[in-house]
């Protein structure tokens, strides 16, 4: 009887517990829509600002009224639809309390900086033109044919329209003393007989976009006048400090209209080529009107996730912000037309193009970033975390923009992203300090410029930036270019245990002079030059008393393979870059303390993967 009742009691405490853990359930659930994470509202596309928001039934409908209303711990549920809006926020949220804006129940939710065009009008041939109601300089704006980018009217014309085309005319540009002046080719395949092209001052008013010489970046100007024999007078002469042959295009005249699906501008209306038989009213023909869709300037405790933007830049200006699972593209659009001697763009990472992020502690993690004229994501600050991102298509302008720009600031982390396709970098360091750049997978750079890396930096100090566990590969579309570059004035770098592979012709750690205290171990390298190769030595810029004087670095524990890598790794051809039993490089390398310790006491082997340690891989999981 003892053992029976005591066996009730316990059997009536679970019951009781049982009932008190799903009420207390039910309570926490409760609160969660209500005061722990302070107030809900709904937005909807059928919504009206004049009512509260708070209930699906009774949605706002502007992102503008939402966070007019907002406080620290609420949240904005947006429903599914497409809204040509900005989102910004009128305040701050709190530490644990920040404010959120996420779709309703998983609804797709895209935030579009483009609007609708309508009232078209034939105007000749296969060309249709409607009124732009905002105006648009031509190396700015961005149109859209059922939501995909369309270019600008080129000429000559080429056979696939993509913005990493370097253009299809041979172009020289003369000396320096004759600077302003750009030759096009006379081919008759450009020039044909009694083309329209030979007349005088053809293509005055075009804007030119050509890589000539060392092509370090694409250059721009507008043409003032031009010859019959195809010569062109700039109107600036000061982007032309690069001079020799190379290929190009001219732009943003009506009458290189002919070509379906592009379009020109020309005193506030658009004008598109369409094929034959086609007309406006078979598809959706958007045009950008703002340049963000995301625009948070000195706020923090914000996250934004699971939202689609396109059409626009995102920025944000603040500390301890999340952007998370967002996906982002068409980012911005230009073209630069005044560069300085190194060609890079005035404002570059300010101008809207890319995701900015400016401040301390804030995270971009696990979104889909692709199609931006400049910068992918660019950090400017303290501690923040840019993590499991794939970043493609970016810098198709030809600038020193890239996937993944480094500004200023110290301990920010790049980790596990997969970034490719890039004009000309993939990842660069203006003024690092102590970041970590750790298991991304980085690849095919230089589309449109030489003489850069795939991890590139120029006369910085580092302040002992880590690159390690990277897989970086594919820098071979112009001329040699090496994978990670170090160029002059570069020092307290450090680079270790990166796999560095097809980069044909040039070093897969090129250490340009002067440099100090360069620490480049562990190293796999192969369908490259090995570490140091192709090394220049300049001397110290004017003014930069900070650089070293000559060339100090060292190299330990680096693996080169040349062209036949898998006599020491198991599958290169599959990216299994482990070392095979009995390979010479086991255990052939020496301590470096914190960099390469002893495993299970034995020395380290040469290369990036060590034997008796996890087999690491590097970029997004699930990238493609």
């Amino acid at each position: 009887m003892i053992q029976q009742r005591s066996n009730f009691k316990a059997s009536r405490r679970t019951g009781s517990g049982i009932l008190f853990l799903m009420a207390l359930v039910m309570v926490v659930a409760f609160r969660s829509e209500t005061s722990a994470v302070g107030r809900i509202f709904y937005l909807s596309k059928q919504g009206n600002d004049n009512n509260s928001g708070l209930s699906v039934s009774l949605p706002l409908r502007t992102l503008a009224a939402a966070a007019r209303q907002m406080r620290p711990g609420d949240i904005c549920r947006i429903l599914a639809g497409v809204y040509h809006q900005t989102l910004k926020v009128d305040r701050s949220g709190l530490a644990g309390e920040p404010m959120t804006f996420e779709p309703y129940r998983h609804a797709h939710v895209v935030i579009d900086a483009a609007v609708p065009i309508s009232g078209w009008q034939w105007y000749r041939g296969h060309i249709y033109s409607a009124p732009v109601p905002h105006t648009h300089p031509i190396r700015l704006t961005q149109v859209f044919l059922n939501g995909r980018l369309i270019l600008p009217a080129r000429y000559p014309r080429q056979a696939v329209p993509t913005p990493f085309q370097p253009g299809a005319a041979q172009v020289t540009v003369p000396a320096k003393g004759q600077q302003g002046y750009g030759y096009f080719s006379t081919s008759r395949r450009i020039f044909a007989p009694g083309f329209a092209g030979h007349r005088r001052n053809y293509f005055r008013g075009a804007l030119f976009v050509g890589r000539v010489g060392v092509a370090w970046s694409v250059q721009t100007a507008l043409v003032k006048a031009s010859s019959r024999t195809g010569i062109l007078r700039l109107a600036n002469r000061t982007h032309w400090w690069f001079a020799g042959r190379g290929q190009g295009y001219l732009m943003g005249l009506r009458r290189f209209l002919g070509q379906p699906t592009q379009w020109a501008y020309r005193t506030g209306r658009l004008y598109l080529g369409l094929a034959p038989g086609q007309t406006p009213a078979q598809y959706r023909i958007t045009i950008q009107k703002q340049p963000w869709c995301v625009d948070i300037r000195r706020r923090s405790w914000v996250v934004i996730r699971s939202l689609t933007f396109r059409g626009g830049a995102v920025r944000i200006l603040g500390d301890h912000c999340i952007l998370s699972h967002c996906r982002c593209r068409y980012l911005g659009q230009y073209l630069p037309l005044s560069e300085h001697r190194q060609a890079v763009p005035p404002g570059v990472g300010l101008r809207p193009c890319g995701i900015v992020v400016t401040g301390n502690y804030n995270t971009v993690e696990h979104c889909r970033i692709a199609w931006s004229a400049g910068d992918g994501i660019v950090i400017e600050g303290n501690d923040n975390l840019v993590s499991r991102n794939v970043i493609r298509n970016t810098d198709y302008s030809g600038t020193y923009a890239c996937p993944l720009q480094i500004l200023t600031g110290r301990n920010n982390r790049v980790l596990f992203n997969t970034v490719f396709n890039s004009g000309r970098d993939i990842l660069q360091f203006k003024h690092p300090h102590h970041d970590v750049i750790e298991f991304n997978n980085c690849y095919h750079a230089g589309l449109l410029c030489r003489d850069l890396g795939i991890i590139y930096a120029w006369g910085t100090n580092g302040g002992e930036t880590r690159i390690a566990f990277n897989w970086i590969h594919g820098n071979y579309n112009f001329g040699p270019n090496p994978g990670i570059y170090l160029d002059n004035g570069c020092r307290n770098f450090i680079v270790d245990h990166n796999v560095i592979w097809n980069c044909p012709g040039d070093a897969g750690v090129r250490i340009n002079g002067p440099c100090a205290n360069e620490l480049i171990v562990n190293n796999t390298l192969f369908n490259c030059l090995p570490v140091g190769a192709r090394t220049f030595v300049s001397r110290r810029p004017t003014g930069q008393k900070d650089w070293p004087i000559g060339v100090h670095y060292q190299s330990m524990n680096n693996l080169y393979l040349g062209k036949r890598p898998q006599r020491q790794l198991v599958d290169p051809a599959r990216d299994n870059f482990r070392l095979r039993p009995g390979a010479p490089a086991l255990h052939a390398g020496r301590m470096v303390a914190g960099i390469a310790p002893l495993v299970h006491g034995r020395r380290p082997d040469l290369g990036a993967y060590q034997q008796g340690q996890a087999y690491w891989t590097p970029g997004a999981t699930g990238a493609k």
